[in-house]
């Protein structure tokens, strides 16, 4: 995991500064996960990955969250030959107007993002597909912030799975030198600070 942490910082996919993030929060570190899909060899060695450490026999339909999810679970579809899907947080106000585009209907669901924070829009997109007579067994992300994601959605009874965490991407950033100590210090007092705010 250690060499795809430090592609991903050479890519310029994990960021150093200060941001605001989708949830409201404000951040000294951004994970834009966008950027792995213009390195397709990347991209297949996490999903890989992903497959490698999770079972989705028992899964019907792979869900993607709008818009950084969708390749995401595209890419685990087609690898493992499963229907896919995607869902949109804010209704589209053309066409069908739909919410969820495939046939979700008593099907077990696998909801795919690239990064968790939070959780509150993995947790709308639950309910929804949900609404629609979906079953969301299992929640899988690149990346879980560390920001109370993985408490929220499991509190919903549905499995969460993170390939990578912030502490251990930021470890490993350390430990090849990438950052320096202060700059490690300030994240994890962040992460530790916001989280005791959101659980």
């Amino acid at each position: 995991m250690q060499e795809i942490i430090e592609e991903l910082y050479k890519i310029g996919a994990v960021k150093i500064g200060e941001f605001t993030l989708t949830s409201g929060l404000k951040s000294p570190f951004y994970i834009d996960l966008r950027r792995i899909y213009s390195y397709p060899d990347l991209a297949m060695r996490i999903v890989d990955k992903i497959i490698s450490s999770i079972d989705l026999r028992e899964i019907d339909m792979i869900i993607g969250i709008a818009t950084a999810g969708i390749p995401l679970a595209t890419y685990i579809a087609c690898k493992n030959k499963i229907p896919m899907g995607y869902i949109r947080i804010e209704r589209k106000e053309h066409g069908t107007a739909s919410t969820v585009e495939g046939d979700v209907t008593k099907k077990r669901i696998a909801v795919v993002d690239d990064v968790a924070t939070t959780g509150g829009s993995i947790e709308k997109s639950i309910q929804i597909l949900k609404e629609l007579g979906g079953d969301p067994k299992i929640v899988i992300v690149v990346v879980d912030r560390e920001q109370g994601a993985r408490e929220r959605i499991e509190r919903l009874g549905v499995k969460f799975y993170r390939l990578l965490t912030a502490k251990e991407i930021f470890r490993t950033l350390l430990l090849k030198r990438f950052i320096d100590e202060k700059i490690y210090k300030e994240i994890l007092d962040y992460l530790e600070k916001t989280r005791s705010i959101i659980t």
